[in-house]
């Protein structure tokens, strides 16, 4: 059983800097070399991102090593990623990352994930059961993905819906909506009222691109 980890104080920062350091080299090897969707921004940047967030909003140094590495298991190994995390990192670390993922496919050696809809609706149902922990990291993680859509959008129109797998607006409206009601009332207020701007931000977004049709 892991030791529940001390708060931090103005003169220890820090639970577990040593965990951090390691968690961000993982995380860096394994994503060096992969980009964000729309524009040439190294994917590091929405790690970098997603664990301040979960910082500012109050999680622990294992919440913070675990936003370093939410992607990995689901980008760069599947399950194989996710064995390595246990053994470097932890086994709370790794059952939050394990938890963070839509899927485990290998597609790192070719193994296909599952169809976008089955793999996001399970992610949905899964966030509807989650512990704190792993709402405060996800709701982190959605925010900093909308706030980037959000941005894409205003540099290059349109045609960043083009750079998903789906690429209607309104499925994208579903899938946002549907996780923040998921989050409503289990998050941090104000990161609950950052994630409710900019969804209604993406809701105008897609009424916009449906006007324009």
């Amino acid at each position: 059983m892991e030791t529940v980890l001390p708060g931090r104080t103005h003169d220890q920062p820090w639970q577990d800097f040593t965990l951090i350091e390691r968690a961000w080299a993982l995380s860096a090897e394994l994503h060096r070399d992969q980009f964000r969707k729309a524009r040439n921004v190294p994917y590091v940047s929405h790690l970098w991102s997603v664990a301040a967030l979960v910082l500012e909003h109050g999680g622990d140094d294992r919440q913070v090593a675990a936003a370093l590495l939410h992607d990995a298991a689901e980008d760069q190994g599947g399950i194989a990623v996710l064995e390595r995390i246990a053994s470097e990192l932890g086994d709370d670390v790794a059952g939050l990352v394990r938890l963070l993922s839509d899927s485990l496919a290998d597609t790192t050696s070719g193994e296909d994930k599952e169809r976008w809809d089955e793999r996001k609706q399970r992610y949905i149902d899964g966030i509807g059961e989650a512990d704190d922990r792993v709402l405060l990291i996800s709701a982190c993680d959605k925010l900093h993905n909308l706030r980037s859509l959000l941005t894409d959008h205003r540099e290059l129109g349109d045609t960043v819906w083009s750079h998903f797998t789906k690429s209607d607006p309104s499925v994208h409206v579903w899938y946002y909506g549907s996780l923040v009601a998921a989050f409503r009332g289990r998050i941090p207020p104000a990161l609950e009222a950052d994630l409710e701007l900019v969804l209604a931000q993406l809701v105008e977004l897609a009424a916009v691109a449906r006007r324009s049709e």
